[in-house]
Protein backbone atom coordinates (compact mmCIF):
# COMPACT_ATOMS: atom_id res chain seq x y z
CA UNK A 1 0.00 0.00 0.00
CA UNK A 2 1.17 3.42 -0.68
CA UNK A 3 1.16 6.03 1.97
CA UNK A 4 -0.62 8.95 1.47
CA UNK A 5 1.63 11.93 1.48
CA UNK A 6 -0.45 15.24 2.62
CA UNK A 7 0.53 18.35 0.27
CA UNK A 8 1.29 21.47 1.76
CA UNK A 9 -1.61 23.78 0.82
CA UNK A 10 -0.50 27.78 0.16
CA UNK A 11 -1.01 30.26 2.47
CA UNK A 12 -3.38 32.82 1.53
CA UNK A 13 -2.13 36.14 2.44
CA UNK A 14 -4.40 39.42 1.84
CA UNK A 15 -2.97 42.12 0.63
CA UNK A 16 -5.48 44.19 0.17
CA UNK A 17 -5.81 44.40 -3.54
CA UNK A 18 -9.22 44.89 -4.75
CA UNK A 19 -11.00 43.05 -7.48
CA UNK A 20 -13.85 44.24 -8.02
CA UNK A 21 -15.62 47.94 -6.60
CA UNK A 22 -18.55 47.12 -4.75
CA UNK A 23 -20.16 50.51 -4.66
CA UNK A 24 -23.72 50.02 -6.47
CA UNK A 25 -26.88 51.09 -6.00
CA UNK A 26 -28.09 48.22 -4.93
CA UNK A 27 -26.38 47.65 -1.81
CA UNK A 28 -28.55 48.36 0.91
CA UNK A 29 -27.23 51.61 2.67
CA UNK A 30 -25.70 53.09 -0.36
CA UNK A 31 -26.21 56.69 -1.00
CA UNK A 32 -24.80 58.48 -4.15
CA UNK A 33 -22.78 61.79 -3.55
CA UNK A 34 -26.44 63.79 -3.89
CA UNK A 35 -27.93 61.94 -1.12
CA UNK A 36 -25.17 62.48 1.01
CA UNK A 37 -24.97 65.88 0.41
CA UNK A 38 -28.89 66.34 1.16
CA UNK A 39 -28.41 63.73 4.39
CA UNK A 40 -25.48 66.54 5.58
CA UNK A 41 -27.84 69.33 4.90
CA UNK A 42 -30.43 68.29 6.77
CA UNK A 43 -28.42 67.23 9.52
CA UNK A 44 -26.86 70.83 9.91
CA UNK A 45 -30.08 72.31 11.05
CA UNK A 46 -29.89 71.12 14.10
CA UNK A 47 -34.01 70.36 14.76
CA UNK A 48 -35.21 68.75 18.00
CA UNK A 49 -37.56 66.09 17.89
CA UNK A 50 -40.17 68.71 18.73
CA UNK A 51 -40.07 70.15 15.60
CA UNK A 52 -39.49 67.13 13.46
CA UNK A 53 -42.86 66.37 14.41
CA UNK A 54 -44.28 69.61 14.15
CA UNK A 55 -43.04 68.94 10.23
CA UNK A 56 -44.21 65.52 9.94
CA UNK A 57 -47.59 66.45 11.43
CA UNK A 58 -47.82 69.81 9.45
CA UNK A 59 -47.12 67.31 6.05
CA UNK A 60 -49.76 64.88 6.53
CA UNK A 61 -52.46 67.26 7.28
CA UNK A 62 -51.52 68.92 4.10
CA UNK A 63 -51.36 65.82 2.11
CA UNK A 64 -54.77 64.26 4.61
CA UNK A 65 -57.58 65.83 1.79
CA UNK A 66 -55.71 64.27 -1.17
CA UNK A 67 -54.90 60.74 0.08
CA UNK A 68 -59.09 60.99 1.64
CA UNK A 69 -59.97 61.88 -1.93
CA UNK A 70 -58.74 58.98 -3.32
CA UNK A 71 -59.82 56.12 -1.00
CA UNK A 72 -63.04 57.75 -1.30
CA UNK A 73 -62.75 57.04 -5.49
CA UNK A 74 -61.03 54.02 -4.87
CA UNK A 75 -64.37 52.83 -2.62
CA UNK A 76 -67.02 54.29 -4.86
CA UNK A 77 -65.23 52.55 -7.86
CA UNK A 78 -65.47 49.71 -5.86
CA UNK A 79 -69.14 49.86 -5.15
CA UNK A 80 -70.05 50.78 -8.61
CA UNK A 81 -68.33 47.75 -9.61
CA UNK A 82 -70.04 45.85 -7.65
CA UNK A 83 -72.87 46.56 -8.34
CA UNK A 84 -73.35 46.76 -11.88
CA UNK A 85 -71.91 43.32 -11.87
CA UNK A 86 -75.24 42.09 -10.05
Amino acid sequence: MKSKEKKEKPVFVDDGHTIASMDCEVITGYKSDEQRKKHEEIRKLNLSKKERRAIYLGVFKYFLPYFLCFVAAFVTILLVMYFGMR
